[in-house]
């Protein structure tokens, strides 16, 4: 097998969310004896897209990994650009210098399947035979009840939906994260070939923590994204001051990407830490005993869930949070919608050191047995398979 992987972010297992899962595709592929290509789009640091390429080289065979890492940049003037985004909205990422050239030369090498991930990328995949388009979440679906304020906000989001919408109608053969998605791009075209294959994480990469007994509660995540940042206010301004009321002596810690630029309004707030930037997922699991996300609106797996149970931390969260996910209320998870209910099974967490261990054991056995690499990888085989095979 020979996969053309497309990447618009340097495939590291901390890296943002999406590169996570890139890293494990591409060290999964490598390590089963495939052939891979990796051509990877970003604005990222030259350290880390060298940091992202010495680790798939230390597990390929001799061989088997070609790489090319491109600056998400255009040399094109004003103009250029806005006729290209009035053609294609965000595809700023086929117009990288070099890319479309090294494409080319990749798939005239011949390949099995060429596999795009996230959304945008699918304008490299339009027209081109046995291309696979991976998608995360639609943020169509998570700014469907945006309210825009400026001519410019409306302007992005109405691109945005052309965008969405022609990628969905142009593109064969699609593998979503959750079945939601998949309803989705069935209203737009019922055509295409599309499998569900979930989010896995390699647990080794996840020590279980020791069980934090301190009334910490935590949320962790980007909060550039829409649905990690409508998490955190909801928790902050509403969730949070009826744990208070009930616990005064428990503490919230808020951190993630961006957390002081999109929160400082609560950086006074008593018993509450915003952080910024972790160096670690690690840093952040082992200092809470609890991890309460729930968000409003946001489509695909949320990885900081996932995360949470893997490294054996409580979750409770809303069904937005487990989307994707086989979890029954109160088994691997606590499962709620109104924030009186999040807020009283908070409480009770914090003081129920038995339910946690036993919700601990339970997400971390879960994750496990289905969103773990053998499972997942052995579902992606099969799909690649399917590709592999249409003209």
């Amino acid at each position: 097998m020979r996969a053309v992987l497309v990447l618009p972010a340097a495939p590291l297992p901390f890296g943002d969310t999406a590169a996570r899962w890139f890293h494990l595709l591409a060290r999964q592929l490598l390590a089963a004896g495939h052939d891979v290509s990796c051509l990877t789009v970003s604005e990222e640091p030259a350290a880390r897209i060298d940091e992202a390429r010495g680790r798939l080289e230390a597990v390929a065979p001799a061989g088997r990994l070609r790489w090319a890492a491109f600056p998400l940049r255009s040399t094109a003037g004003p103009l250029c650009r806005k006729l290209r985004n009035a053609r294609r909205p965000f595809s700023e990422m086929i117009h990288a210098p070099g890319f479309r050239d090294a494409l080319g030369r990749e798939l005239a090498r011949g390949y099995d399947v060429l596999h795009l991930e996230q959304l945008w990328s699918g304008w490299a995949g339009l027209g081109v035979p046995r291309s696979l388009l991976n998608v995360h979440h639609l943020e169509v679906i998570d700014l469907e009840h945006a309210r825009p304020a400026t001519f410019a906000q409306r302007k992005e989001l109405w691109q945005m939906r052309r965008a969405t919408d022609r990628l969905l109608r142009a593109t064969d053969s699609m593998r979503l994260f959750t079945s939601r998605l998949l309803d989705a791009v069935r209203r737009v075209n019922d055509g295409a070939r599309c499998w569900v294959v979930p989010f896995a994480l390699d647990l080794d990469l996840y020590p279980l923590q020791a069980v934090v007994d301190e009334p910490v509660v935590g949320l962790l995540g980007s909060m550039h994204w829409p649905p990690s940042r409508s998490a955190a206010e909801r928790l902050l301004t509403r969730i949070w001051p009826r744990v208070a009321a009930r616990a005064p002596h428990a503490r919230l810690l808020v951190a993630g990407w961006n957390a002081r630029r999109y929160l400082t309004p609560f950086a006074a707030t008593p018993g509450v830490t915003i952080e910024e930037n972790l160096p670690s997922p690690e840093d952040f699991f082992r200092r809470v005993s609890v991890l309460a996300y729930a968000p409003g609106r946001g489509s695909g797996m949320k990885i900081k869930v996932m995360e949470a149970m893997a490294y054996g931390v409580p979750v409770v969260t809303t069904s937005e949070g487990v989307e994707g996910m086989d979890v029954d209320d109160g088994v691997q998870a606590f499962v709620a919608e109104e924030d009186d209910t999040i807020a009283d099974r908070i409480v009770a967490l914090l003081d129920d050191r038995a339910t946690r261990l036993r919700l601990r054991a339970a997400a971390r056995g879960l994750l496990e047995d289905r969103y773990t690499p053998g499972p997942v990888m052995a579902r992606m085989m099969d799909v690649y398979g399917h590709v592999a095979r249409c003209a």
